[in-house]
């Protein structure tokens, strides 16, 4: 039983040299997968136009597009310095983004004058933003 353990742990390792392509596939996968939720959310009126975020504006397509864009770039990076570091990098890199999604529902919460819907849409990106990109890094990017 010991030495398929081992196994496993060993099987357990970052392809750094994939991370090259899987972390900006993971950010275009993120930014389609959250375009597409915000088109859904604003035909159906959950994403007004009218709330501003941070004295800045309203959310766009633009920004949910890069935004979502750049936290999957950050995850690839979070899981190349987790795979340097930690003897088992998928699993601890799973625990560390599941505490950044926990943590990420904050934030809708903090917009002055967000209607529920448009919260509950902020939220659902989020988790689509995180399935993907933990998903497709910890699939793609893994070494074999």
């Amino acid at each position: 039983m010991e030495a398929v353990q081992s196994n496993r742990v060993q099987e357990e390792r970052v392809a750094f040299r994939r991370l090259l392509w899987v972390g900006p596939l993971a950010a275009v996968t993120a930014a389609v997968a959250n375009t597409f939720a915000y088109l859904v959310a604003s035909v159906l009126g959950a994403m007004p136009q009218d709330v501003v975020v941070n004295g800045q504006g309203p959310i766009t397509l633009v920004v949910v597009a890069a935004v979502s864009a750049q936290g999957a770039l950050a995850g690839a990076v979070i899981y190349a310095l987790v795979g340097w570091f930690a003897r088992r990098p998928v699993l601890v890199f799973r625990v560390v983004a599941a505490v950044a999604l926990v943590l990420s529902f904050v934030t809708p919460f903090t917009i002055p004058g967000a209607p529920i819907p448009m919260v509950l849409t902020l939220e659902l990106m989020h988790v689509i933003a995180a399935l993907v990109s933990v998903g497709t890094l910890t699939t793609l990017a893994r070494k074999e």
